[in-house]
């Protein structure tokens, strides 16, 4: 799944969505959920694959069952690490969520395309404006939840 999710971009998902949907929001959201499912299931596997195997292994034998091993051996591990790349995940679709619209895949990329093709100057200019900020606004949020994060761990949490 996670590697069939990555294999083709979300713009070509976009497109495939709104063939078979048409227009509108939802071709967007199963657009952009599946380049999170391999965007980020993709750094998930990576962050679990380098834990350390001495826990899973202590509690293999002790006779615990995959989801106790799961919660109480691996999780501890990669916690922080998957704090922030669910942070950064976040980011990164926030900024995909316009260029989908434009496909016509809905939100504000949409709008934009819409006013662009109508030649409408000021409100093209004042909906790049409002992304702008928005992308400003987002960043804050986010850097604050990484500091927040690291603050509370000791530890660096995933960063661009």
């Amino acid at each position: 799944m996670i590697t069939g999710a990555r294999a083709i971009h979300e713009m070509i998902w976009a497109i495939v969505f709104i063939m078979v949907l048409g227009f509108g929001v939802l071709p967007g959201v199963l657009a952009l959920t599946l380049g999170c499912i391999g965007f980020a299931g993709k750094l998930f596997v990576e962050e679990i694959e380098s834990i350390d195997e001495a826990p899973v292994e202590a509690m293999r034998a002790a006779g615990a069952g995959p989801l106790a091993v799961f919660i109480f051996g691996v999780l501890p591990q990669v916690r922080t690490a998957f704090i922030g790349i669910g942070i950064y995940t976040w980011d990164v679709v926030f900024r995909s969520a316009k260029v989908v619209g434009l496909f016509g895949a809905g939100g504000m990329g949409w709008y934009l395309r819409r006013t662009a093709d109508q030649l409408q100057s000021d409100r093209v200019a004042a909906i790049i404006l409002l992304i702008a900020d928005l992308v400003v606004v987002s960043e804050v949020i986010s850097h604050h939840a990484r500091s927040a994060l690291e603050g509370r761990t000791g530890r660096r949490v995933l960063a661009r």
